[in-house]
Formats: structure tokens, C-alpha cells, sequence
């Protein structure tokens, strides 16, 4: 009966994805977009913005171009550098206070995809003043957000341009997840010189964390011909550059694809939801404090393998896309899972949390198996057993 439950709440959400009205970004891209951008808000006249970002991007000097053509362009603007990694309501209150004590027009979030995940709900607490806890879904927001420029400083979370953002309530320490189209910026800037100087487990991280949205955007129930081609280009950009920009941070050819390939994959996956990797991931940084591309790095392979025959057909599919060869169904799927655990393991990723333990097991199993359930169109539903497997195999022996 849950299985069923599952099927019908996949076929509304799959409903929901498709027919969601969203915000339609203007893309700016190439090295020296992010200061194009600036350039763009007083002619489009805003006059004082706030640049939201963390207090390490804040004092590396990474925002000064952003800064000073603003200041040049005579925008004013205040900063709010308090965004934590992993968000929680009362940096989104905090900026949004500071927003309206300054009476900024438009927000500028300039970092990873937790400052972006608090830029865009900062615009849109401003105009839907409440309890952030009251987001939690689907488009719950009754009026749009500020305007919101969004320029990534790394190649992986596909923030940019998601209807999504993921917050944390402290009190409870309960990831709210926020489905709305209003989330998705207006303007985007994908400037590979911002990611330049991007350390190299980051770099690897949020890649996986890319190519994680790619496969599961391709393997959703939710897919279209479209998504799958923008997702299956993605992954076979990211499994060919990222090695290069984890090699070498000033290959920019590397960071450009990277940078390319994961707004791509946010596209997709903001149109078809994700899977149980995610559902897995999001409990790995709950209770260990696992950063999420590495907690997906950590799962995706296994996850897929997990899957089984039923989804041989679509990963051979996307492993021929991806230029892994023509063989048979399974030796295809099988190549692509392979190829996944190679590029994890060549970036000497860690490939277990250091913090599980079996008693925490029992209870993220059972919010893994909700998330997944009640909001992802995945390919197959994974038995509670199977999930358990999962997470046993992430325990340190």
C-alpha cells in the first residue's frame, strides 16, 4: 500500500514540476560576466542592493571586482556575509532585516549554493513576511520575491537556477525544503574566473554534487526528451572536465565547462526533481555534518546499483550519451556505474562519513524512505531493507 501511495504522490509531483510557473532568468556567461551583471542593475534601475554572501568569500577579496563596479556604476550596496554552510532561518531573518533597514531593491548573492539557497529565500521572505517554516513544499509563496542576481562562485549546485532552496530550521535541525518558482533568479552570471582559485576538494565535491543531479534528473519518472538531453550532456561534460579542473584549478577551459555543465544539470533536475541519493545525502549531512556533494559522491554509485535491472535500459541509455560504449544493457549500466566510482575514487574522496553509527541508522532510513517517496519521482522504490543496506555499508568498520 505505501508503494502505491508513493506511485500517486509521484504522478502530482511529476504534475506539479511540469506545470510549475517560474521565474525566467537572463544568463549572462563567459569570463568578466559577474561584472557585466553589475554594470546591468542601474540600468535596470536598481539603485542599492544587498550582496549576500559568506564571511570567507567576504575577506578573500573574490567580491572586490563585484564592489567596485557597482560602487562605479553608482549602486549602493550593504553586505550581509553571514551565511553558515549549510543555512538556517535566522541568516535568512538576519539578511532580510538588514535588506529592509538599508531599503535595498534587489538582492546579489555571490558564493555556493548555500549563499544562494539564503539569497533567494531572503528575496522572497521580503515580500512574504512570516514563518520561513510555512515554505516547506511547494509553491507556498503568494507574491514574488525581489529581484535576485545570482553569481556562483562554485560548479556544482545548479542553485543558480533551481526553483529551490533548502534551509535549516536550528531548533529542530530539520532541512525545510522549498519548491517555488518565484526562487529562480532573474539574472545569472556564470563567471569562471570567480572559480578559479576554488580548492580542490571543493572542486570535487560540488562536481559530484553536479553529476549527481545530472543521473538522477535523467533517471526521474519526471524526465522529458529535453531534460534528458540537457542531463545527459552535463554528465558527459563533467565526467570528461572534472578530473582536469580538479587537477588543475587554472585550466579554465575545465572550470568553464564545469561552470556550463552544472547550470545545465540544474535546469534539468529543477524540472524533475532528484532520488534517493539525495534522500540518503540529505540525512548524511544531518546527522554527520557530511558536506552534501560529498554525501552524494559517497552514495550515487551504490545507489544506482541498488536500483537493479529495472533501470539498465535509461542508465545504458545515458552511458551511451556519455560515450561509454555500445555494449550490451547491463555491461553499459554497469560502465557507468564503474565510471562514477573511478572518478570518486581518483579525487580521493572520502567514501564513508566518519560519524555513523548503527543507532542512528533506524531513524534516517525512515526520513530517507519519506523524502523520496512523498517528493521524488525515482525509477524504482527502494524497500525499506534495501535503504537500510545503504546506510550499513556507510558505517565505519
Amino acid at each position: 500500500m505505501k508503494t502505491l501511495y508513493y506511485k500517486v504522490r509521484a504522478q502530482g509531483v511529476k504534475l506539479l514540476l511540469r506545470l510549475l510557473p517560474r521565474n525566467q532568468s537572463v544568463v549572462y556567461a563567459g569570463r568578466g560576466s559577474s561584472l557585466d551583471l553589475c554594470r546591468q542593475a542601474p540600468l535596470l534601475g536598481y539603485k542599492k542592493v544587498l550582496l549576500v554572501t559568506d564571511r570567507f568569500l567576504d575577506g578573500s577579496g573574490l567580491l572586490d571586482g563585484i564592489k567596485e563596479t557597482l560602487h562605479n556604476n553608482r549602486v549602493e550596496f550593504a553586505v550581509y556575509d553571514g551565511v553558515k554552510p549549510d543555512p538556517e532561518f535566522e541568516q535568512v531573518e538576519e539578511g532580510e532585516a538588514l535588506l529592509r533597514s538599508e531599503g535595498c531593491d534587489a538582492v546579489f548573492g555571490v558564493g555556493g549554493g548555500s549563499v544562494l539557497d539564503a539569497a533567494k529565500m531572503i528575496a522572497l521572505l521580503h515580500r512574504n513576511p512570516g514563518d520561513l517554516a510555512f515554505f516547506d513544499g511547494i509553491q507556498k509563496a503568494k507574491h514574488p520575491g525581489l529581484p535576485l542576481f545570482a553569481i556562483p562562485t562554485t560548479a556544482g549546485t545548479g542553485s543558480e537556477t533551481t526553483p529551490a532552496s533548502v534551509i535549516t530550521d536550528s531548533k529542530t535541525h530539520r532541512k525545510i525544503a522549498v519548491a517555488d518558482g518565484k526562487l529562480v533568479p532573474h539574472y545569472v552570471a556564470l563567471d569562471a574566473e570567480l572559480t578559479r582559485t576554488m580548492p580542490r576538494h571543493i572542486t570535487a565535491a560540488t562536481g559530484m554534487d553536479a553529476l549527481t543531479h545530472a543521473v538522477e534528473s535523467f533517471l526521474s519518472k519526471a524526465s522529458t526528451p529535453t531534460t534528458r538531453e540537457m542531463a545527459a550532456g552535463a554528465a558527459r561534460t563533467i565526467l570528461a572536465h572534472l578530473p582536469r579542473a580538479w587537477r588543475d584549478g587554472n585550466d579554465m577551459e575545465a572550470r568553464e565547462a564545469m561552470l556550463t555543465a552544472s547550470f545545465h544539470a540544474g535546469v534539468a533536475f529543477g524540472r524533475t526533481s532528484v532520488g534517493y541519493a539525495h534522500a540518503i545525502a540529505h540525512q548524511l549531512g544531518r546527522v554527520c555534518g557530511t558536506p552534501h556533494g560529498e554525501a552524494n559522491a559517497m552514495v550515487l554509485p551504490e545507489v544506482l546499483a541498488a536500483y537493479g535491472e529495472s533501470v539498465h535500459g535509461v542508465l545504458a541509455d545515458l552511458a551511451r550519451r556519455t560515450g561509454l560504449g555500445d555494449d550490451d544493457e547491463s555491461s553499459a549500466a554497469r560502465a557507468l556505474i564503474n565510471s562514477i566510482i573511478e572518478l570518486r575514487d581518483g579525487m580521493g574522496m572520502p567514501s564513508r562519513p566518519e560519524s555513523l553509527k548503527k543507532n542512528d541508522i533506524p531513524g534516517m532510513v525512515k526520513a530517507a524512505e519519506a523524502e523520496a517517496g512523498d517528493i521524488y519521482p525515482v525509477p524504482r522504490y527502494l524497500s525499506r531493507q534495501e535503504i537500510q543496506s545503504l546506510f550499513e555499508g556507510l558505517v565505519q568498520v
